[in-house]
């Protein structure tokens, strides 16, 4: 018989700053490496948030190594698994998130983390919402990596009005939302810089272009958070020949599966199912 429990194995690397990235490795009992897919959470989330271990055990018993991380910065500490450090939270910025994920590739191409168990020739960015984008950024500049998903992708950085834009720096941060009995998260000014100073390294199309390894677009026609014209507008950029999109009706953004509590799985199912036949077919 062939084991198919699900080993789960803790790592922590550190970014630039010396803050941490957490993380863990989930695969079954094999006597050969596997190819690893590292899993990049969308905005406000972490590797604990809704679907995410759901995904990463599901990808571990179709045969590979599932890697989850938190990214440095996304407010969560150690393994609460709740967004508690506001702080941190406001001084993130997408190039931080861009240099988090490359340090987790570096550490798997090292042997750092997951030496006997992955094959660093098959490293595999799925990345959901904000997520996706990232890992687009890091597919366009690293040759290592051999295919990407993006899931529900923002295709822009840049989503924000200019009057937004101006109370943000008159207040020092953007807030999320209106809540009177905690501390909402907010946007720190430190974003909005990243996105005005660094637009062309963040320039989402640029980074489509240059993609040449295979790429599975995802995204729900019935999603109001991140419209699927956006995924269009990344398929449009990309290397269509290396590149596929695919568009589905009545799914949403967080495709009827964002907690424990919701029981219908139906349309995340069906969106591995169709991510493990493309990897299938694209993965040698």
């Amino acid at each position: 018989m062939t084991d198919n429990s699900v080993a789960v194995e803790y790592f922590v690397l550190y970014n630039t700053s010396g803050e941490p990235i957490n993380g863990e490795l989930r695969h079954t009992a094999a006597l050969n490496e596997k190819p690893v897919i590292i899993v990049c959470h969308s905005f406000t989330a972490f590797k604990e948030w809704g679907f995410f271990p759901g995904v990463a055990e599901w990808f571990a018993k179709a045969g590979f190594v599932a890697l989850t991380f938190n990214f440095s910065r996304n407010g969560v500490e150690g393994s609460n698994g709740r967004i508690s450090d506001f702080e941190k939270f406001e001084k993130n910025t997408f190039s931080q998130e861009a240099e988090d994920l490359g340090i987790v590739a570096d550490a798997i191409w090292s042997g750092q983390i997951g030496a006997g168990i992955i094959d660093r020739s098959g490293m595999i960015l799925l990345g959901h919402s904000r997520g996706g984008a990232i890992a687009i950024l890091q597919a366009s500049v690293d040759e290592r990596i051999q295919a990407v998903v993006s899931w529900s992708a923002v295709s822009s950085f840049d989503r924000w009005t200019e009057r937004q834009k101006n109370q943000w720096r008159k207040s020092g941060y953007l807030p999320l939302a209106k809540d009177s009995t905690a501390r909402p998260l907010r946007l720190g000014i430190n974003l909005l810089e990243d996105i005005e100073i660094n637009k062309t390294s963040l320039d989402l199309l640029s980074a489509a272009s240059r993609i040449r390894m295979p790429w599975l677009i995802i995204h729900g026609k019935a999603d109001v958070t991140v419209q699927y014209h956006e995924a269009e507008d990344l398929y449009s950029a990309s290397n269509r020949s290396t590149t596929e999109l695919m568009l589905l009706d009545r799914v949403g953004h967080l495709y009827n599966a964002s907690t424990e509590s919701e029981n219908n799985y139906r349309t995340l199912n069906n969106i591995l199912d169709k991510t493990l036949n493309w990897l299938q077919r694209k993965i040698k």
